[in-house]
């Protein structure tokens, strides 16, 4: 059952008007509820407890399929009542993954984070140009941040949960290749490993963050023989072109200019990698020169990994059979924590 009583095709409305929309279905389901629009949607005051919600994630999935407008909606609310549940260092350890952030959400959360009654905030390792790597739970169907309040209850530090989620990572499979670019725009049939100029990879919400691993780094620099260039517009996408196709880095640069209207956009940005040591050096890409580098003490740096000290073995872990949810976090609402599912 729709919503909002509406059928057939439909174009996506203006910002403000989704907005409407979502503030509707809100006071349907909280009649409590109050609200003030601000420009990414409206700070939602329910209980006592207020926060920023941020939609301008929903708003892309939507305007990507402006049909699916009302089941979209309708997971967003359901979201509001999901409660992360609780877990002890034995149980969190094995769901903790290295994911990439931008500047923009890192300056919303530390904002939101502070405006609490307990004020909070969130640790973050520099990567490369306006990239960050937090640290996640990932949970079936939600992905949660992890903050200083989460590491202190578990009584470690960032550090050591980094060094988990990076571990976590390695043991995963690379996302899928979606498609293979080669030299002269030759048909895959027509075409050897020896045309092959890019890669295309597509999955899930920890795609684009493969770029902090060195042997993924390794991966494309071995299948593209060379120097490559990579862009990661939005989370599940990272394309990956050989540094020597200036021609194509400059088509992708420009068909990645509104990432912003992507769901979990990332960046516009794209960053150089260098083959010539063991792990590929990273830089920020500046046609002409090199942009800035990865520090020698930084954990994505070539090699940066094997000189971390080693995580001891996990124990095995014991789940209970039922989790106990806290009482509601109006904080995850806002985006420290957000769905796993793939928008197209």
């Amino acid at each position: 059952m729709k919503l909002f009583g509406l059928f057939g095709k439909e174009k996506p409305v203006p910002f403000t008007n989704f907005r409407d929309m979502v503030r509707a279905a809100v006071r349907r389901h909280h009649p409590g509820a109050r609200m003030e629009n601000n420009e990414n949607g409206f700070i939602l005051t329910l209980d006592d407890a207020s926060v920023a919600c941020n939609l301008r994630n929903l708003y892309a999935a939507y305007s990507h399929a402006p049909q699916d407008r009302d089941a979209l909606i309708s997971a967003w609310l359901d979201s509001l009542v999901t409660a992360v549940p609780e877990h002890t260092w034995v149980e969190a350890r094995l769901t903790l993954r290295p994911t990439l952030k931008d500047a923009e959400y890192l300056a919303r959360a530390r904002a939101a984070l502070l405006r609490t009654k307990d004020p909070d905030e969130l640790p973050y390792a520099p990567f490369a140009g306006e990239l960050s790597i937090i640290v996640m739970r990932d949970l079936p169907g939600t992905i949660a941040a992890v903050t200083r309040k989460q590491l202190e209850s578990w009584g470690v530090t960032f550090d050591q949960a980094l060094s988990e989620a990076l571990n976590n990572m390695n043991m995963l499979n690379f996302p899928p290749v979606v498609n293979s670019l080669h030299a002269g725009g030759l048909a895959k049939k027509e075409a050897s490993d020896q045309d092959l100029v890019g890669l295309v990879f597509r999955g899930d919400h920890l795609t684009a963050t493969w770029l902090v691993l060195e042997r993924f780094r390794d991966h494309i620099g071995q299948r593209l023989r060379g120097d490559y260039v990579v862009f990661v517009p939005a989370r599940n996408q990272l394309t990956a072109i050989r540094a020597d196709e200036l021609g194509l880095i400059t088509s992708v640069q420009q068909a990645n200019r509104g990432y912003q209207s992507q769901p979990h956009a990332l960046t516009g940005q794209c960053f150089h990698v260098s083959v010539a040591t063991l792990g590929g050096a990273v830089t920020v890409y500046q046609p002409g020169r090199l942009g800035d580098t990865l520090a020698p003490s930084s954990p994505f740096a070539a090699g940066g990994l094997a000189q971390q000290p080693a995580a001891p073995p996990p124990p095995t872990p014991v789940f209970t059979s039922t989790y106990r949810p806290p009482p509601r976090d109006l904080n995850s609402w806002w985006g420290l924590s957000e769905p796993t599912d793939t928008e197209e």
